[in-house]
């Protein structure tokens, strides 16, 4: 993967969440934004990779955590990962 791709960045982003370097707050505010701004780019970079972040990280993980705890969350995302 190149260096500043959108894939990094949304890489990057979802693991800082669960390296604990952002709250589960900033990783609900800001998920979909980023990923509705940066998918058209990731889709051109590396389309199964979009594929994946769409269905498992946002449909299979993000959609599915409301009413999850914080530690529950976490699990659920890294699981999608």
């Amino acid at each position: 993967m190149q260096k500043n791709t959108a894939s990094e960045f949304m890489m990057t982003f979802v693991q800082e969440y669960l390296d604990g370097k952002r709250s589960r707050l900033d990783f609900d505010l800001d998920f979909s934004h980023y990923l509705m701004k940066h998918y058209a780019k990731m889709d051109r970079e590396n389309p199964d990779l979009a594929e994946c972040f769409n269905f498992y990280l946002a449909e299979e993980g993000f959609d599915q955590a409301e009413g999850l705890s914080d530690d529950r969350h976490r699990k659920l995302i890294q699981k999608a990962v």
